[in-house]
């Protein structure tokens, strides 16, 4: 009850540190990150200083929204009350460096802590995650093992996570069955979903499925983990088996519908693709559009796949026109398998350059000064093979790092290198 909560807040003629931190927190538990940012601004300007509790909840809040220069002026706050080693705040630092795409600047917090527990070692275990390194996130669970850590639930989803995100396959069978034996930890929900992601990714897709059916009412996100396993290796009709226990859970999921329509375009069945989409329209289901973000001079700006209304649209146009014949120079080749319509090659080729995250980098590019500092775009969505595979060559093209941050993982390029090792 946010909203009630604000209005008692509001009725109180001066609030503490106690009150501003805990409406602080429940605005962050409750997803409203900018509006507990704009109170702790109001909380500063009060006069009111805060404590450990009340900067690592408005540092999740960084965290949340990927506000990497906000995060680092809390960093700067910390420093100024002597609280940056404090295992809370601590854990918060990590967790909000490893969720912008600098698990180095994560494990430089996580090595200056006077002492490490068991949250700060999830919280850096999960960074590794996310950024890609699972050998890292490994070497952090078997150490935390030999210090006597109490490993919990996040811990083993932090880790296979982290296996799952790396290709480590076997690491992560290990773990499962670890996990899956050990009678004091209980195997739930995101054990799973974790586990068949990281076996249909590899490939394992029946091994997956079979997994799915070992679990006590599996739930949508599991069904869907698996849904996506099919949709990165094409395999229709598990797809189809799949989307039928989801629609059961929810019949009006449209991220089912999405994917499964995206399985039927990137396979060439047209026909099932004209039926999912005639679906639904008649459900009124409609698809989550693109959408990449990229911050230049303090300013976010958006971008849609296709949409050319940006104000900066003509410079942006310009450099992508250059680019395009750098990369081609390379060795760049479009993948029109990403184009999921029925066009021609030329109109395919032509759609693909319109992304949303090649518009993001082209105007970044043209736009900012320092021409050796890296370039942080976000999108909503999972970064396309062929974005992947040309932000790769723009990296040598240009000399410039390129951090992405999709729905799922960050991909950090460099000279030609991701460092998924193209595995995601």
């Amino acid at each position: 009850m946010v909203d009630d909560s604000v209005k008692v807040f509001n009725g109180l003629a001066n609030p503490n540190l106690v009150t501003w931190t805990s409406l602080i927190v429940g605005l962050v538990q409750n997803g409203r990150e900018e509006i507990a940012l704009l109170k702790f601004r109001e909380m500063l300007q009060s006069s009111v200083n805060p404590n450990s509790f009340t900067l690592s909840s408005v540092l999740r809040a960084c965290s949340s929204l990927a506000m990497l220069e906000t995060g680092k002026q809390i960093h700067a706050v910390l420093t100024k009350y002597g609280l940056v080693r404090n295992g809370y705040a601590g854990a918060a630092l990590i967790d909000l460096y490893g969720k912008c795409g600098m698990a180095e600047m994560a494990r430089s917090v996580f090595d200056r802590l006077i002492d490490t527990d068991m949250v700060s070692m999830n919280s850096m275990i999960y960074s590794y995650a996310v950024n890609g390194l699972g050998k890292e996130a490994l070497e952090l669970y078997n150490r935390m093992k030999d210090l006597g850590l109490e490993q919990n639930q996040v811990t083993f989803v932090a880790v296979l996570l982290a296996c799952s995100n790396a290709g480590l396959v076997e690491e992560g069978r290990q773990i499962f069955s670890y996990l899956r034996d050990n009678h004091e930890t209980e195997l739930r929900r995101d054990h799973y979903a974790c586990m068949v992601d990281l076996l249909g990714r590899s490939g394992r897709l029946k091994e997956a499925e079979m997994l799915v059916t070992q679990i006590n009412n599996p739930d949508l996100v599991v069904w869907r983990t698996l849904l996506g396993a099919c949709r990165v290796h094409g395999d229709v009709k598990m797809a189809e088996r799949t989307m039928k226990k989801v629609l059961e859970l929810a019949p009006r999921d449209e991220g089912t519908h999405v994917l499964l329509s995206n399985i039927y375009a990137s396979t060439c069945n047209w026909s099932q693709l004209i039926e999912m989409k005639s679906t639904m329209r008649e459900m009124k289901l409609k698809k989550n559009p693109a959408m990449s973000w990229v911050e230049v001079d303090r300013e976010v700006h958006t971008f849609r796949a296709g949409d050319l209304s940006h104000l900066g649209s003509k410079e942006i146009l310009n450099t992508l026109e250059e680019l395009i014949e750098k990369v081609r120079n390379l060795g760049y080749v479009p993948d029109t398998r990403y184009v999921l319509q029925d066009l021609d090659e030329e109109k395919k080729e032509t759609s693909l350059y319109y992304h949303s995250e090649k518009l993001a980098l082209a105007f970044a590019l043209s736009r900012t000064k320092n021409k050796t500092s890296s370039i942080r775009i976000l999108k909503n969505l999972r970064v396309c093979g062929d974005c992947h595979s040309w932000m790769k060559y723009v990296s040598i093209a240009v000399g410039r790092e390129i951090v992405a941050r999709d729905s799922k993982r960050y991909h950090h390029i460099k000279d030609g290198l991701c460092s998924c090792r193209d595995y995601w």
